[in-house]
């Protein structure tokens, strides 16, 4: 369930010189219910004091399932499974991350302002080369690494909540990706 991969169509249009061009187009995620928001400001209220700890496991997790991304960040590479674990710069990471979360289901009824958060973040993650197949790894992660701190409450409407809230956010942090990589190519 935790799947934040995005429908995509191929689009066929005219660029400037008349040639046919084939775009690969996302689809825009589902939105979240009145329910879903309700359901996931609740959660993140009772787990304000947990979040640290949530945001290391849904890291140490991303490296132990996907080590290909652990080379993705240069401040661990030099850094063991157990040494990261203790890591400062890792615990400030998950944080910043969490951060992010937390700024996400504070803006979920004003949704210009998440988007527009959500955008610059993607825009900046192209400064740090990551990929969009990571975006689409963290939701599932963090799923992963929620779920034992609600194990007396979790339901699939917590996980389609959080899944369809990660979906949004690595959409529009894969846009704002995609404008800085064409402004890039704009200017080159």
């Amino acid at each position: 369930m935790g799947n934040t991969n995005n429908v995509e169509r191929n689009v066929k249009k005219r660029n400037n010189n008349g040639s046919v061009v084939v775009h690969r187009v996302k689809e825009k995620p589902p939105g979240l219910t009145d329910e879903q928001k309700k359901l996931l400001r609740n959660v993140w209220h009772g787990l304000k004091e947990d979040i640290e700890k949530v945001g290391v496991i849904t890291f140490m997790r991303l490296f132990e399932t996907h080590p290909e991304v652990h080379d993705a960040f240069l401040p661990f590479r030099s850094l063991s499974m157990s040494d990261m674990e203790q890591s400062a710069i890792l615990r400030s990471h998950a944080l910043r991350v969490m951060a992010m979360v937390d700024k996400g289901i504070s803006r979920l009824d004003n949704p210009e302002k998440f988007f527009i958060v959500m955008e610059e973040l993607g825009t900046r993650h192209t400064n740090y080369n990551a990929t969009e197949e990571y975006i689409d790894l963290m939701g599932e992660q963090f799923i992963h690494a929620l779920k034992p701190h609600l194990t007396d409450q979790w339901s699939e409407a917590h996980e389609k909540a959080f899944s369809d809230l990660f979906h949004i956010m690595a959409y529009y942090m894969k846009r704002g990706m995609e404008k800085r990589e064409d402004n890039v190519k704009r200017f080159s």
